[in-house]
């Protein structure tokens, strides 16, 4: 029997992880419906919306006002167009369609929020900002993976949704990099355990 060296089996204990979650993602992404998607968005949203009001009430920054009141009218909006898009696919929103990778995702997204709401000043621009940020760029890649995976009417309501996710990152970035700059003269913010 060949013995394998001890740096390819570390390195390959390293790469497992990765290649589990990669595995786990495409799994996800192949059981994506209708129903399923719908759930997600509408789920989001409501929770977006939460999270802007959260925004207008502790932001200090403009930035970060500005990002909190376009958070609540876009994703307003984004949730009648989930439901009208719902009703032409034939589907309603039902928690039951979730997988538990996703009810897990929003638990974890519900932790974060309720750090959030413990945080103030500069502390709390920063990391609201970051969060929505890495927030929005997981929805947008998740909406462009799981879009070849429901009928035409869900895709159509994710070719509309996508621009206005990038425009919500593009605003936090922007937030993020004023905070930033902002925190430069103090300390900087405790980041946001996962």
């Amino acid at each position: 029997m060949k013995k394998v060296p001890a740096k390819t089996l570390v390195f390959a204990l390293a790469l497992a992880p990765a290649f589990a979650f990669a595995s786990e993602k495409k799994a996800e992404n192949a059981t994506m419906s209708d129903e399923r998607l719908v759930t997600i968005l509408h789920q989001t949203n409501q929770a977006e919306i939460a999270a802007g009001k959260l925004a207008q009430q502790n932001g200090t920054s403009a930035d970060v006002k500005n990002l909190g009141e376009k958070l609540v009218a876009d994703h307003t909006k984004a949730d009648d167009d989930v439901l009208a898009a719902a009703d032409k696919a034939g589907v309603k929103p039902n928690p039951s369609s979730l997988s538990a990778h996703d009810k897990q995702m929003q638990q974890t997204d519900k932790k974060k929020m309720d750090q959030m709401k413990k945080l103030s000043g500069s502390e709390f621009d920063k990391a609201f900002a970051q969060e929505m940020s890495r927030d929005h760029d997981h929805m947008i890649s998740m909406l462009k993976d799981a879009k070849t995976h429901v009928s035409p009417p869900i895709r159509e309501l994710v070719d509309n949704t996508i621009p206005v996710l990038e425009q919500h990152k593009d605003l936090a970035d922007k937030a993020s990099k004023s905070a930033d700059r902002g925190t430069a003269k103090g300390r900087a913010p405790e980041p946001v355990k996962r």
